[in-house]
C-alpha cells in the first residue's frame, strides 16, 4: 500500500487479502494541504473540508488509504489502471488455487488398468493368470516360505471346489437338460480338455482321478519324492482352468446359440475369481520355494469349440476335478513337511 501507514481497521481483520498497488501520479487539480493555523507544520494535517470534493481512491473494497485520519494529498480515482491491477491480482490468485487444487490422481501412478495392459504387452499374458495377485508390475519382493501356505491352498483349493459343485445340476440342466451333472459326466468320460495340453503331464491329473475319486496313499507318497519338478507345470495347468473359465464367461455364453440364464454366467464368473484366489496362494508359494512359473501367452489360449456348451461343460468338470486333485496334493505335501520351520 501506498499510505503513509497501515490503517487502523487492517489491525483488527482475521483474514483478508491485501491488494499491493503501484503509487499513483498526483493530480495537481487536486486540493493541497493547509498550513497548520497555530503554528509553521507544513506537513499533513487534519482534512481540509475542501478535500470532500476530491475523489476517492477507493476500489471494490469497503476501505481505502483515503479513510485514514491523516493524509497529505488527495488523489484521483482512475477506474481503468485500478481495474486492471485487480483482475491481475485475481487472475494471480485463481492459478494459485488452480494449481494447489490439482486432484491427486493427475500425478499419481497410472491406474490399475493401464498397468495391468502395460504387462500383458510386455509378456504377452493376460494379468488375470500372470498376477493372480494383483501386485504391482515393478515390484520384486520376496515371498517367505512358510510351511502353513501348503494348508493354506489345501483349503482354498477345496472351498473353491464346494462352491463351484453346489450349481453342477443347474449347469447341466441349463446346458444339456440333463437334470443331474453325474449322468451327464458318463456321456462326456471320453472326452478330454486338460489333459490334452502337450505341456501338461500325467501326474499333474492322473487318468485316475475323478470327481469325488480320491488318489491312494501309494501314489501320493511317490509323487511326493519329484513334487518340485512337477509344480511348475501344474501351476500352468491352474492357469489354464481360470483362463478357461474366463473365456466360457466372456465369449461362450453371450449369443443366441447358447440359450443359459443370467445366473450360469454368473456362477461361472465367481468361480473364476475363486480359482484365481486359489492361484494367487499358489504363485506365492512358488516363488518362496523359487521355483519356475511358467507363463500362459495369448497364443495358447483355449479354443471354444463350435459346440460351445460341450466347451463349457468340459471346463467346468475339469476346474472341479482339478481342484480336488490341488486340494490333495497340498494337503499331503503339508503331512509330509512337519520339520519345516513356518
Amino acid at each position: 500500500m501506498d499510505c503513509t501507514k497501515i490503517p487502523y481497521f487492517a489491525l483488527f481483520r482475521q483474514a483478508g487479502t491485501v491488494i499491493v498497488r503501484q503509487k499513483m501520479e498526483v493530480s495537481d487539480t487536486c486540493c493541497k494541504p493547509l498550513p497548520c493555523p497555530t503554528s509553521d507544520c507544513p506537513k499533513a494535517v487534519h482534512r481540509p473540508a475542501g478535500c470532500e470534493q476530491c475523489s476517492r481512491t477507493r476500489l471494490i473494497s469497503q476501505y481505502s488509504d483515503c479513510d485514514s485520519d491523516i493524509v497529505d494529498r488527495c488523489r484521483p480515482y482512475r477506474s481503468s489502471s485500478a481495474r486492471s491491477r485487480y483482475v491481475n491480482v485475481c487472475a494471480a490468485v485463481c492459478l494459485v488455487l488452480l494449481v494447489g487444487g490439482l486432484s491427486p490422481q493427475s500425478s499419481a501412478a497410472p491406474h490399475k488398468k493401464r498397468n495391468m495392459e502395460r504387462q500383458r504387452r510386455d509378456t504377452g499374458e493376460n494379468s488375470l493368470w500372470a498376477n493372480p495377485c494383483d501386485y504391482d508390475p515393478n515390484s520384486n519382493s520376496e515371498v517367505q516360505y512358510s510351511r502353513n501356505k501348503m494348508n493354506e491352498i489345501a483349503l482354498q483349493a477345496r472351498n473353491a471346489f464346494e462352491s463351484s459343485a453346489k450349481y453342477k445340476d443347474h449347469l447341466a440342466l441349463q446346458l444339456h437338460s440333463y437334470e443331474s451333472f453325474e449322468k451327464l459326466l458318463k456321456e462326456w468320460s471320453n472326452y478330454e480338455w486338460l489333459r490334452k495340453f502337450s505341456w501338461f503331464p500325467e501326474d499333474a491329473l492322473p487318468k485316475a482321478k475323478a470327481i469325488n475319486v480320491t488318489m491312494p496313499d501309494d501314489f501320493m507318497a511317490d509323487l511326493m519324492k519329484n513334487i518340485d519338478s512337477l509344480l511348475p507345470s501344474m501351476y500352468k495347468g491352474l492357469k489354464m482352468i481360470v483362463a478357461g473359465l474366463y473365456t466360457v464367461s466372456n465369449n461362450g455364453l453371450n449369443d443366441n446359440v447358447v440359450t443359459v440364464d443370467a445366473s450360469v454366467k454368473q456362477n461361472i464368473t465367481k468361480s473364476m475369481h475363486n480359482v484365481r484366489a486359489v492361484l494367487c496362494l499358489f504363485n506365492e508359494f512358488m516363488r518362496s520355494r523359487k521355483l519356475e512359473i511358467l507363463p500362459l501367452p495369448d497364443s495358447e489360449l483355449p479354443e471354444i469349440q463350435p459346440d460351445k456348451m460341450t466347451f463349457a461343460l468340459l471346463v467346468y468338470r475339469d476346474t472341479l476335478n482339478y481342484l480336488e486333485y490341488l486340494a490333495q496334493v497340498f494337503q499331503k505335501m503339508y503331512e509330509v513337511n512337519p520339520s519345516v520351520a513356518n
